[in-house]
C-alpha cells in the first residue's frame, strides 16, 4: 500500500493574477479573489491530469512494506531531489536512512530512488507506513520554469471556469473544458500502463 502526500505546496503559482487578467483583458479588480482561486484550481487540475508537479513542491511517499526490486518510483515528477528516506519503528520514531545507500534518478519520468549494488533496503518495524521518501518535484522554483504551453492551458482553464460558473448550460448541455486545454497538456501527460509510466 502506498500513500503520496503533499507536504509543502508551491511557493508561487505558475500563472499570476496580473498575467491571467492581461490574457483575458480584464481591467477591473472586482473578481480578483475569484480569479486567484481559479488559478490555484486550474493548477491542481492540470497537475492531476498530467501527473506532474509544476512549481517545486515537497511530497512524501509512504510505503507499508519494504520496496521490492532495486528502485522506488516516485509518483510526481519531474523529480528535482530526494530530501530524505525514513523508516519508522513501532513507537513511531523515525530513523533516517543514509543517502550513501541509494542514488537519485532525476532523468527518468517519473523519477526514481535506486538502490546501490552493495546496499539492501532497510526493514521497517511499523507495519503501516513504515517507510517514507520525502522528495521535491517540479520544473523549478519559479513560475517561468514551467513550460509555456502548461501555463497557457492553466489560463484557458481558469477563464473557462470563470465564464461558465457552476453548472452552466451551453446549447442545452453542460459546459465542459475545451479540448484545446487537454491538447496543450497532452505532451506533458505521464500515462501509467501495466504498472509502469510512459
Amino acid at each position: 500500500m502506498k500513500s503520496n502526500i503533499l507536504l509543502t505546496p508551491p511557493a508561487v503559482e505558475p500563472v499570476s493574477l496580473v498575467e491571467l487578467k492581461a490574457h483575458a483583458r480584464i481591467e477591473d479588480s472586482s473578481d480578483d479573489s475569484l480569479l486567484s482561486a481559479l488559478i490555484v484550481a486550474a493548477r491542481q487540475w492540470a497537475e492531476a491530469y498530467t501527473r506532474r508537479a509544476f512549481v517545486a513542491q515537497t511530497w512524501a511517499l509512504y510505503l507499508s512494506r519494504e520496496p521490492r526490486g532495486d528502485k522506488i518510483v516516485l509518483p510526481r515528477g519531474p523529480l528535482l531531489s530526494v530530501s530524505k528516506m525514513l523508516t519508522f519503528d513501532e513507537d513511531d520514531t523515525a530513523s533516517e536512512w543514509a543517502a550513501t545507500n541509494y542514488y537519485v534518478n532525476c532523468v527518468s519520468m517519473p523519477g526514481e530512488v535506486v538502490l546501490r549494488a552493495e546496499a539492501s533496503w532497510p526493514v521497517a518495524a511499523r507495519r503501516t507506513n513504515g517507510f517514507a521518501v520525502e522528495y521535491v518535484a517540479g520544473y523549478g522554483a519559479n513560475a517561468d520554469d514551467v513550460p509555456r504551453e502548461v501555463r497557457l492551458a492553466m489560463m484557458q482553464l481558469a477563464l473557462h471556469w470563470y465564464e461558465n460558473r457552476g453548472e452552466a448550460l451551453t446549447s442545452g448541455s453542460y459546459a465542459r473544458a475545451p479540448l484545446t486545454i487537454e491538447a496543450l497538456l497532452n505532451p506533458y501527460r505521464v500515462i501509467q500502463m501495466g504498472g509502469s509510466c510512459v
